[in-house]
């Protein structure tokens, strides 16, 4: 008869005392200072803890008594039978710990990837209008105070640019509210435009002083307006937020959208969009400038012109100012422009 040493719990107490489990011909029992505590039964009527390294096992018997003893070994030769865990059998070889480690990466980078990204969308455009007019106030809120002035603007160029970019919306995106906003942002973002979640389009006075012609910054506009109806920017605040996307997925609380407010206007000043939504967005203003009878070189001209200017090739301080233009939030100019050329 093989004896094991360990500790005995009595049922419904935490009280433990020393004692041994004997085991013989597939059968157990506990004896507490030579005393029978546990009468001999056959080891498929005792329930054994997995094994997980040199973790402490447990064996349960029927009476609701325990044993326990940090002899994993002894068990394992006594009751052959209960299957050594997985688990221990998996952070027992370096190989398969390796690969383990390799899948979840894995599986992470593929949920980051994509998953998140798939999710996102769809919530964007499931959540009702109601919702981004929420996200849309606390955002602007947050831009008005600490990125913005008022506008120095003459009231006879908002008025004007006003009416072309809200007559080309009606043509364009017809279901799709917009509001069009002027800001001086002369002391944060400089040359900008930005497009918040429900519809509201900001040109700071700074872009529009750049521009030569009202072409231009309807191309930078109809740019803009792609990033609205394709929902860019609250797909990227869901993305970026992506602990309240699964909330909003899951549980369909659609009032922890309002933690949005916190991560778009860095989003929508700093971090920017990802290429992809850059892509589509430049690939609705080609569209919508030829449905508009527009050449698209305007468009390309006028960021040809936030290059030049953000970035010329004789400024030493490039690196240190380039946050502040419009194509800070907007990847490789160079392959924008000859997409928007060429018509991709």
């Amino acid at each position: 008869m093989t004896a094991v040493s360990g500790w005995y719990y009595p049922a419904g107490s935490s009280r433990r005392e020393p004692a041994k489990l004997h085991g013989a011909g597939g059968a157990v029992s506990v004896r507490v200072a030579g005393e029978q505590r546990e009468p001999l039964l056959p080891a498929a009527r005792v329930q054994v803890s997995d094994r997980l390294g040199n973790t402490t096992r447990f064996l349960t018997f029927p009476s609701g008594a325990k044993f326990e003893t940090d002899d994993n070994a002894a068990i394992d030769a006594l009751l052959p039978n209960a299957a050594v865990a997985i688990l221990h059998g998996l952070e027992s070889h370096w190989r398969t710990i390796a690969l383990s480690l390799v899948m979840v990466a894995a599986m992470v980078f593929g949920v980051v990837r994509y998953g998140i990204p798939v999710l996102a969308e769809r919530v964007a455009f499931a959540l009702p209008y109601s919702i981004n007019q929420e996200i849309d106030r606390g955002v602007w809120a947050v831009l008005d105070e600490q990125f913005f002035r008022p506008s120095r603007l003459q009231t006879e160029t908002r008025e004007r640019l006003t009416a072309r970019f809200q007559a080309s919306a009606s043509r364009l995106a017809p279901d799709t509210p917009v509001r069009i906003v002027f800001r001086d942002a002369g002391h944060s973002i400089g040359p900008n435009a930005l497009a918040l979640p429900s519809g509201t389009i900001v040109f700071t006075d700074q872009l529009v002083a750049l521009a030569e012609t009202d072409e231009e910054l309807l191309g930078i506009f109809v740019h803009e307006l792609g990033h609205v109806v394709g929902r860019h920017g609250l797909r990227r605040g869901l993305q970026v937020s992506a602990l309240t996307l699964v909330a909003v997925s899951v549980l369909g609380d659609l009032s922890a959208v309002s933690s949005l407010v916190g991560s778009l206007p860095l989003v929508l000043t700093e971090l920017g969009y990802s290429r992809t939504f850059e892509r589509e967005a430049d690939a609705y203003a080609i569209r919508s400038l030829e449905r508009e009878d527009v050449s698209r070189e305007h468009f390309a001209a006028i960021l040809n012109r936030l290059e030049q200017q953000t970035c010329p090739e004789t400024n030493s301080t490039c690196e240190a100012a380039e946050w502040q233009g419009y194509l800070s939030t907007h990847p490789l100019t160079d392959q924008r422009v000859a997409r928007i050329r060429g018509g991709e």
